[in-house]
């Protein structure tokens, strides 16, 4: 099984959280997993659909990013996939993808959000009876 982390490169806060729940996951099930960050924008990524980094969207639209900023800050990973929100649906009306994006075995299974740990392995766990 292959679990793709694309984001921004370096990895943010948001993708290093997905990669650390992914990897303590793959410890406690003890499943064969690849777990790789990728970067938005790359060849790879593209593979998935147009992916871009949230803040690079926000950039584009002027978007006063001062209040996701201090979100961050706090590493208050809800209150940011809260904030972003509105900006996703805004981005999939464009035809476009907002970082983080989880991809399990080549397909698209979250994006713009951190997941909790009980969602990410029950997203390892259906690719593991689907494969």
């Amino acid at each position: 099984m292959r679990v793709v982390v694309v984001g921004p490169n370096p990895p943010c806060i948001r993708c290093r959280r997905i990669l650390k729940l992914l990897r303590e996951i793959k410890s406690e099930e003890g499943l064969d997993i690849e777990i790789t960050h990728v970067a938005a924008g790359s060849e790879e990524s593209e593979k998935y659909g147009r992916i871009v980094d949230s803040h690079v969207f926000l950039d584009s639209l002027g978007v006063d990013t001062s209040k996701l900023d201090r979100l961050f800050e706090k590493r208050d990973f809800k209150g940011i996939d809260n904030w972003l929100a509105p900006y996703a649906e805004k981005a999939k009306e464009k035809g476009v993808m907002l970082t983080p994006v989880i991809v399990v075995n080549g397909k698209v299974k979250s994006v713009c959000t951190v997941p909790e740990k009980e969602e990410l392995r029950k997203l390892i766990r259906e690719a593991v009876t689907v494969g």
